[in-house]
């Protein structure tokens, strides 16, 4: 048996996307499944506040106060991190922070640095950006790890995954037209990261 973790990203829900449909399925077939929900800030609130004004519901101390909420949940199971987005580089905050040995880790859409693609964006991930992370400390309590990323990302440019992948020695799938890889394009079932959470329960 294996304890997955799914994680959202930034603005994310843990009800969206392809999550229930992944916690469904492993839940189905006997596994636990945990979705910790994060604090993230108001799309629309902010846009209408404006960048000059102070955020404080999303960043990396409130994640991190979240997270160790369900750490005793986990932490004598083997476990498997299944990331979206700046879920995926919380994921290795997490696991430096806390000495977390995982079994293996999907990343969907990661990236470690700014993304410039909008401020709202750029603000709430502000603290969680870094580049410098102890690349063989993560190799060594990180398992096999899949980098799953799309070519026409409208948020995360695929150097950045490229780059996150190169990091962790991760194996790359790269899927033509998926954008941002999240229900905005369909994808609110997913069965690819599915049939790697399988192959983990097997042993492959």
């Amino acid at each position: 048996m294996i304890t997955f973790v799914i994680f959202h990203g930034a603005f994310g829900d843990s009800g969206e996307n392809w999550f229930p449909y992944l916690k469904e399925n492993l839940e189905g077939m006997g596994q636990k499944v945990l979705i910790p929900q994060f604090p993230v800030e108001s799309w629309a609130e902010m846009t209408k506040m404006g960048p000059e004004k102070s955020f404080h519901k999303q960043n990396l101390a409130s994640w991190f106060e979240t997270f160790e909420k369900y750490i005793d949940g986990f932490k004598a199971d083997k476990v498997c991190f299944v990331g979206h987005s700046l879920g995926c580089l919380f994921i290795l905050h997490a696991v430096r922070k806390y000495n977390l040995r995982v079994d293996s880790a999907i990343f969907v859409s990661p990236f470690l640095t700014k993304l410039h693609k909008s401020w709202q964006i750029d603000i709430v991930n502000r603290t969680f950006y870094k580049k410098d992370f102890d690349r063989g400390k993560l190799r060594d309590l990180i398992g096999i790890s899949w980098v799953i990323y799309s070519d026409n990302d409208p948020y995360v440019d695929k150097n950045q995954p490229e780059i996150f992948a190169k990091n962790l020695n991760s194996i790359q799938i790269i899927i033509k037209g998926a954008g941002h890889i999240n229900s905005e394009m369909g994808y609110n079932k997913f069965p690819l990261v599915l049939e790697l959470c399988i192959k983990r329960l097997t042993g492959s």
